[in-house]
């Protein structure tokens, strides 16, 4: 059973992200560099008493997910790209994790996507089955005339695990999980014109500690302990590790310990037929009248 003690952490976590959505949708226009939206978002974070549960994911059109700004990066948001902001914030381990999808014109597929995200909401009761679930998100896709990211999928939330437990796919399934009271989940509705399948592709910027392994660069012993105590072992970004270690020495570190087994990658999740998607997301705790964390 959940605590109010926990259930205030859930919430003050959420209410740092829930505003930042408000604010980034006022501020973000196109020629905007996506680096200073993600030192925007992260420093705002870290400035409201929480952390970053990961690096801001700022994903644009037929990219879906994990793209982070890289060191230096000059990007920019363009005229009419669908930018997904994917957004985690953890206090004391506890961890909001929301995504809303900013376009400079009116897009059918960010309605899409923010309508099955709220028909999902709807369902979840204590005893509702994922499956239940994944069937109104769906609906409301079709309904919209749109399809999802069949790949992709919403999940429960733990204490220092923002992705896990279990999955709530956007597509009819046969789970068996059962909802009840207290758990806490993440919606995640990903949506497209036409079915999609996301593939793994470069650049890879965000990484997360795995175990413990001998390696030989003391730049790769560094982040192995900024990985896991630092960042809590939580995913990290390969930009956060330049206020420590020079970025020649990263890229070696970094291969060094992923071939090692010391960490996890996360390669950029892409649409190779180069069609676009919107995402959005929302944190909620599973209650008679469910707690939506991540909304003012």
């Amino acid at each position: 059973m959940i605590s109010e003690d926990e259930i205030a952490k859930y919430r003050e976590a959420g209410a740092i992200v829930a505003k930042l959505r408000v604010d980034m949708l006022k501020t973000i226009r196109p020629g905007t560099k996506l680096l200073d939206i993600g030192e925007k978002i992260e420093g705002t974070i870290l400035k409201a008493g929480a952390k970053p549960a990961f690096p801001v994911n700022i994903s644009i059109n037929e990219s879906a997910a994990h793209y982070t700004p890289q060191i230096g990066d000059e990007k920019t948001v363009g005229d009419g790209d669908l930018v997904k902001i994917d957004i985690g914030a953890h206090v004391d381990g506890y961890v909001a994790d929301m995504a809303f999808t900013y376009c400079s014109e009116k897009s059918p597929l960010i309605k899409a996507a923010e309508d099955a995200l709220r028909e999902g909401i709807s369902v979840i009761r204590p005893g509702v089955k994922v499956s239940e679930i994944s069937q109104a998100i769906y609906g409301s896709m079709k309904s919209s005339g749109c399809a999802p990211v069949v790949n992709l999928s919403g999940h429960g939330i733990g204490r220092y695990d923002f992705h896990g437990r279990f999955s709530i796919p956007n597509v009819p399934n046969n789970s068996s999980i059962v909802l009840g009271e207290g758990d806490v989940i993440a919606l995640e509705p990903f949506v497209a014109e036409s079915a999609v399948h996301v593939t793994e592709a470069n650049p890879v910027e965000i990484y997360q500690f795995a175990q413990k392994r001998p390696v030989r660069m003391m730049e790769s012993r560094k982040i192995m302990s900024l990985a896991e105590n630092d960042y809590s072992s939580f995913p990290f970004a390969k930009r956060w590790l330049a206020k420590h270690i020079s970025p020649m020495k990263i890229k070696m570190a970094l291969l060094e310990l992923e071939r090692a087994g010391a960490l996890q990658s996360y390669p950029v999740l892409k649409d190779m037929q180069g069609r676009k998607i919107a995402q959005a997301e929302d944190t909620i705790i599973v209650m008679d009248k469910p707690i939506v964390t991540t909304r003012l």
